[in-house]
């Protein structure tokens, strides 16, 4: 059959090339047609569609929130309460020209929004302007007496001190509900031009951000929580520059970046009645204004499958803000200097090949190289342990390291059902003023990937790496000097295992993925410190598309993290042994129903679980279990999209959230729980909350 089939198609084509070339030779080739009399007004094609013009979308949506907990912010992208309004919005501008204007907007108006308005030619130039906000919520229940007054924390006028929480006698009555937030305004205006054998861009970033966060302060030995204020910005310019040609592609990159923070520092009015001194009130540092820029360049070289990539660059970051007094209770020592003058200097190279050697075989190599050169001033400064004493003098660490890595892999082709990857890596690190001089690390890997049928796939993956160093021998030169025998993790020697198998299966209809992995990380030389920690957990993910409206997904995911450590309470060989379960799991479906009620009907809806624990029990001659860390979270998103008209369309969206969480060190803990320690109470999480939202679209 198959032999028959050819033959006339053959046939077929070498007849209409000899006719195609005798008429063309004759002079009746389509070029040379007599169109003169043609009458085109009557030509009309009817399947195609003009994209000049405005199309798309435009919106406005309510929503409304009726949830106590702030928290529910993170996932309904609003923390107010009552109705908030927003703009929704996809619309697309196409000129018979070529320019084209797109704008988009996603909740504008919420805590958590998007707008973009980009306007340009494609393949010529393009003029972008963004908007987003960004907000995170920890709680709104944090108790504290404090209220701001002259840019510092203050307590009410008629507070009394206390030598312990039990003894502020105006503690309850003085304690109100504030909120631990951080939103940030994020506006970008980038443009970039392409000419001939070049690309330029352009860009500006500006940020800042607002809110409180956790901090404390110390005054001897006594603490408080205070809510820190955050009021900064950030200004980044970007410029890149490409110049292209025939295999090569070369540019320079240029960043500049400025961050300024309005806070001067963290003052606040103590609580508690001096135990000796006059140390009424304290202050701490916050971040200071710092500056970077980097310039770094880039070449691509390519000669059919040869490919190579090299890349350098250079930053600089700088602060000269200047100094707080040591203390501001009693005395100051005299600083060294007025400020900093810090200046941290990073060099970076790279290059990178990869390449096909024959049909079956490719290979890969890379090498970078990092060195991080702290060229501020090393003096010798005061330490004043908690704002109250001088407890002797330090020099400030320079902590350089100079970072190689180097990659060789090779991925061979067995069949065209079959291939195998395997490679080596190889880091090495020098540092200064850490407790170790130089670390490497050698791994191994290997994976094979078979192609069972169209349909499925398997791949397994596996890697051995083994860590070492030089001589470990604790820093001497800190305030609080290490016990000999502890091995910090991440300067240890490690042995580490990882496994993965991999499988998909793909039809027509229906998709699934699974994948399992397991890794094990032996401290082996430690005694004291992290001397053990396994990881292992699944993944599984399916999609079926059951007709033309209906559409199914699933998926679950758990992972388990077991560690072991060795420490001792005596500055000795260990005598306490602690081990540490975590588990997490993640669990959700979705379905979407189209084309309801006449096509008009739209609904859909998503469940989510999520689940995470953490168990520790120390043994020191007793087993000493400690209750349970945990958070647990069902979320369910429906939503229903009516189309009213051609144009109107109205949507309404519906969220559920019942989350809890709880540290047992913190459980049923209140401001005045610790005597020495003015807290702000129980942060965990327990609510149900609801949102409503209902949108009104507009078809241009």
């Amino acid at each position: 059959m198959t032999h028959h089939t050819r033959v006339p198609l053959r046939l077929s084509t070498l007849v209409l090339a000899i006719l195609s070339t005798t008429v063309l030779g004759e002079g009746y080739g389509l070029a040379s047609a007599n169109r003169d009399n043609l009458k085109t007004e009557a030509w009309q094609c009817k399947r195609c569609v003009s994209n000049t013009g405005t199309h798309g979308t435009i919106g406005v949506g309510v929503a409304h929130n009726d949830g106590e907990d702030s928290h529910f912010g993170n996932t309904s992208g609003t923390d107010k309460d009552g109705v908030v309004a927003s703009l929704e919005g996809d619309i697309h501008h196409r000129a018979a020209s070529g320019y084209q204007t797109h704008f988009t907007a996603d909740k504008l108006g919420y805590d958590n929004g998007f707008a973009q308005l980009t306007t340009g030619k494609p393949g010529q130039y393009n003029i972008s302007a963004a908007y987003r906000a960004i907000a995170h919520y920890d709680t709104n229940q944090a108790l504290t007496p404090y209220h701001i007054q002259a840019d510092a924390w203050q307590l009410p006028q008629q507070w009394q001190t206390g030598a312990t929480t039990a003894q502020m006698t105006d503690l309850q009555s003085s304690i109100q509900p504030t909120s631990l937030q951080v939103e940030r305004d994020r506006y970008n205006l980038d443009a970039s031009y392409i000419g001939s054998f070049y690309r330029a861009e352009l860009g500006y970033q500006y940020e800042q951000r607002q809110g409180h966060r956790r901090a404390s302060g110390n005054l001897l030995t006594n603490s408080t929580m205070l809510t820190e204020r955050i009021d900064d910005a950030t200004d980044n310019v970007t410029a890149k520059i490409y110049l292209n040609g025939t295999n090569w592609l070369a540019g320079i990159e240029t960043q500049l970046s400025h961050y300024k923070n309005d806070q001067q520092a963290l003052r606040w009015q103590s609580a508690f009645t001096p135990t000796f001194g006059a140390a009424y009130s304290g202050q701490n540092a916050v971040s200071p204004d710092n500056k970077a820029y980097r310039i770094a360049g880039n070449t691509q070289l390519s000669s059919g499958t040869q490919h190579v990539l090299m890349h350098i660059g250079f930053t600089r970051m700088t602060q000269d803000q200047s100094y707080l007094p040591a203390t501001i209770n009693g005395p100051s020592p005299v600083l060294p200097t007025d400020n900093l003058a810090g200046q941290v200097d990073i060099t970076e190279m790279k290059l990178n090949y990869s390449g096909r050697v024959s049909r079956a075989l490719s290979l890969r190599a890379s090498y970078d190289y990092r060195d991080r050169d702290n060229k501020t001033q090393v003096d010798r400064y005061p330490q004043i342990i908690t704002d109250s004493y001088l407890s002797g003098y330090a020099h400030n660490l320079e902590y350089d390291r100079t970072a190689q890595q180097a990659k060789l892999a090779a991925k061979y082709r067995l069949n065209r059902a079959a291939y195998i990857d395997i490679g080596y890596d190889y880091d090495h690190n020098n540092y200064s003023d850490l407790d170790r001089q130089s670390l490497q690390e050698s791994t191994l890997f290997a994976k094979i990937h078979y192609r069972i049928s169209t349909q499925w796939q398997v791949w397994l993956k596996a890697s051995g790496s083994d860590r070492t160093g030089s001589e470990y021998s604790p820093v001497s030169t800190t305030v609080s000097p290490s016990n000999p025998l502890l091995r910090k993790s991440y300067l240890a020697d490690r042995e580490r295992q990882r496994y993965g198998l991999y499988g998909s299966y793909a039809t027509g209809a229906f998709s699934a993925s699974a994948n399992a992995h397991w890794m094990q990380d032996d401290y082996t030389d430690t005694l004291i410190g992290l001397t053990k920690v396994d990881t292992q957990g699944y993944d599984l993910s399916a999609q079926y598309a059951v007709n033309d409206n209906i559409n199914l997904n699933a998926f679950v995911n758990q992972d388990w993290r077991d560690s072991d450590q060795a420490g001792s309470s005596n500055f000795g060989a260990p005598n306490w042994y602690a081990t540490s379960a975590a588990k997490s799991t993640l669990i959700g479906a979705g379905l979407d129903y189209a084309n309801l009620l006449d096509n008009k009907l739209k609904l859909g809806i998503d469940y989510t679980y999520a689940d995470g624990q953490n168990d520790t029990e120390v043994i020191q001659g007793l087993r000493s279990p400690y209750d349970s860390y945990y958070s647990t979270r069902h979320t369910l998103n429906t939503f229903a999209n009516y189309q009213i008209s051609d144009k109107f369309g109205l949507r309404f969206d519906w969220i559920f959230e019942q989350y809890q969480d709880a540290d047992w060190a913190n459980e049923g803990l209140a401001p005045n729980s610790i005597p020495n320690v003015l807290s702000f109470g129980d942060l965990s999480h327990d609510y149900n909350a609801h949102y409503f939202g209902l949108t009104l679209s507009y078809q241009l």
